[in-house]
Order: structure tokens, then C-alpha cells, then sequence
């Protein structure tokens, strides 16, 4: 059994960084607003770095390659190359608070714009329900939309007529509150449709996840978690992540109830 994992996980492996060749600014929305940035692969990045602190940095890294590994529609995460020689040259307003090195970089969906209630009728249900079990399990407080706004972290692609889930950083939050997320989260409206046994299968797969946690984490750069003298950046550890998702504070069936 174990063989296969180490099979999977190897398949699976994170592609090799991207370098950074061009700067294009701040995004306008976001608590973070992260950098519009070009790669040299040709394609745009939202880059996150110093504009967050360590820990919701690698938090956004770790669950959304997480959702990625359960499937989720996540835009492609990339590690980014950010030269000292472009950021020297940068004469953007802001661009002297970052920082060279490797950093957070999600793909920009082109001609994405944020997701409104409208569009919520042109998102399958099997994709609502699959989102909703994710971030119950991950106890992730940032997807709210009602009538009059909210901050649902999902972009809506309005060629391919679909959505994207964006920034987990917040995820596994200490304050977490069972009733607010029920009557805020985005897709409340298909928990009524939640039947056990597809709560049971989904469970299964978000658990077989956590068997790539401990790859995922070594994806991460370095200096992201361990300073000099191997001392601790982050107030976790990957032990301590595992714990909390093989066990999570809130049973998973809890999504079922009032």
C-alpha cells in the first residue's frame, strides 16, 4: 500500500518554480491584493508573499494544493521565482516592499471576475456540495455571499461557464463558528440536498489527501517555515495540521445537523 502512495505521490509532483520576468501591479481587490506578475512561461500570476504573514502564506499554499489534490476547481498554484535584479529595475509604486526569492503564485483566469449571486444557478450541484464538505473539513470561514455582498473567495469564468476557488489562507481558524458558516457560506442552499453517503465519500477523499501533506509541505520554500538555527517561522507544524484534519474540532457529520 505503501508503495502505491509514494507512486501516486511522485506522479503528482509540483511543477518546477516559474521566474518572475515582469511586474504589472497590485490587484485592486483583496484583503491581501496580491501582485499581477508575468512568467516566464507566458502566463499571469497573482503573487503573494511579503504582502502576508508566514503563516497565512503557507496555509494559502498548503490547502490549496490540498484542494487541488481532492479535485477542487483551484486555479493551478505555482512557486515563483522573484529576481532581486527585476525588483531592483521595478519602478512600481510598492515594489520595494517585496522581497526577492521564491513565493506564492496562483494562475490569473483570464476574463475571470468575481462570483455573484446571479451566477450561482449555473454552477452544478455535485460542485456546490463538493465545496461546501471542503470547507467544513478545513473550517475555512472565508466564502460568504448573500443579497447584499460578501467575500466569497470565487471567481466566475464567464467563457468556460465555471467557477475557481481562491484564497484559503484562513482556513483551520481557531474561531471558527459552526452556525455562521451554515447560514453564510455561498452554497447553503444545497446543504438541505447533503446525504450521508456522499459526505462519507467525500470525507474518504479529503482523508486520502492528507497521505500528500507531508510532500506538499516540502514544496514549500524553506525560509517560508525555518529560520537560522532551524528555528520554527510558523506558529504550526505539519504535525500539527495533520492532527486537525484526520481529526478534525468539528465532526465532519456535524454539516448534516441543524
Amino acid at each position: 500500500m505503501a508503495r502505491s502512495r509514494k507512486s501516486s505521490a511522485v506522479q503528482a509532483e509540483a511543477p518546477a518554480p516559474v521566474r518572475v520576468v515582469g511586474l504589472c501591479g497590485r490587484a485592486a481587490n483583496g484583503e491581501s491584493r496580491p501582485w499581477l506578475v508575468e512568467g516566464e512561461d507566458g502566463h499571469f500570476y497573482f503573487l503573494k508573499r511579503d504582502n502576508v504573514s508566514l503563516d497565512r502564506l503557507a496555509m494559502d499554499y498548503l490547502m490549496s494544493r490540498l484542494g487541488e489534490e481532492c479535485g477542487l476547481p483551484v486555479p493551478p498554484v505555482r512557486r515563483l521565482v522573484l529576481p532581486e535584479t527585476l525588483l531592483y529595475h521595478s519602478a512600481l509604486e510598492g515594489s520595494s516592499e517585496l522581497t526577492p526569492g521564491l513565493a506564492f503564485g496562483s494562475l490569473r483566469v483570464p476574463f475571470a471576475e468575481e462570483i455573484r449571486t446571479a451566477h450561482l444557478r449555473s454552477i452544478d450541484e455535485e460542485t456546490k456540495l463538493r465545496i461546501l464538505c471542503f470547507d467544513w473539513w478545513t473550517r475555512n470561514p472565508d466564502r460568504c455571499l448573500d443579497r447584499i455582498g460578501g467575500d466569497p473567495n470565487i471567481l466566475w469564468d464567464p467563457v468556460l461557464q465555471q467557477i475557481f476557488v481562491i484564497d484559503h489562507d484562513r482556513c483551520l481558524d481557531p474561531g471558527f463558528e459552526a452556525t455562521a458558516f451554515k447560514r453564510g457560506h455561498v452554497f447553503r442552499d444545497v446543504r438541505p440536498f447533503l446525504e450521508k453517503p456522499f459526505l462519507l465519500k467525500w470525507r474518504t477523499r479529503f482523508e486520502s489527501a492528507i497521505y500528500h501533506l507531508a510532500r506538499i509541505w516540502e514544496e514549500m520554500p524553506p525560509d517560508w517555515h525555518t529560520g537560522p538555527k532551524r528555528k520554527r517561522l510558523l506558529s504550526f507544524t505539519r504535525q500539527d495540521l495533520e492532527a486537525k484534519l484526520i481529526k478534525p474540532k468539528l465532526p465532519v457529520e456535524g454539516l448534516l445537523a441543524g
